[in-house]
């Protein structure tokens, strides 16, 4: 497939056709593939948070992290709509690495979450509080606008 530039100029071959739909990576995903196993891209791809904007891919990363942090900490925030629709995929993970219980969980669980202390009760707990749910973990209950900036506010909290 060809095209002309948008000010004339030489006729060149688009990269993408000849590699169809499928070169953007599966639906839902932001155009890259997802290899990391908590959802964050290779080295050299794309670097996005979903369903969050501005800032840097580090600031975003480190706002998730603590976000966690405090969630599996005291079991209930209140943050935006649009951080606590977020944070759900990464409590989620965190609780699944729990309940599967191995080494390598354990390390990738404490590499994520800030406190080792919070990461040893979390898989002492978690086993327990969710025998057989294997999902859905988090509740996000929508609460009044922000004051301030009228920013949609809302309470997560673990099931």
């Amino acid at each position: 497939m060809y095209f002309k530039r948008k000010y004339g100029g030489p006729i060149k071959k688009d990269p993408d056709a000849e590699f169809g739909p499928q070169y953007h990576g599966p639906k839902g995903t932001g155009g890259i593939q997802r290899s990391s196993r908590l959802g964050f891209p290779k080295w050299g791809q794309q670097r996005v948070i979903p369903k969050l904007s501005g800032g840097s891919y580090e600031y975003r990363k480190n706002m998730m992290r603590n976000l966690t942090t405090h969630l599996i900490r005291l079991g209930r925030i209140k943050t935006t709509r649009a951080k606590a629709e977020a944070l759900t995929h990464f409590v989620d993970r965190m609780i699944v690495l729990a309940k599967r219980g191995d080494d390598l969980s354990r390390r990738e669980a404490g590499e994520w979450l800030y406190d080792q202390s919070l990461v040893d009760n979390l898989f002492k707990l978690a086993p327990e509080r969710y025998p057989d749910q294997n999902a859905g973990f988090c509740k996000v209950t929508r609460t009044m606008n922000r004051k301030g900036d009228w920013s949609e506010m809302a309470y997560i909290e673990l099931m």
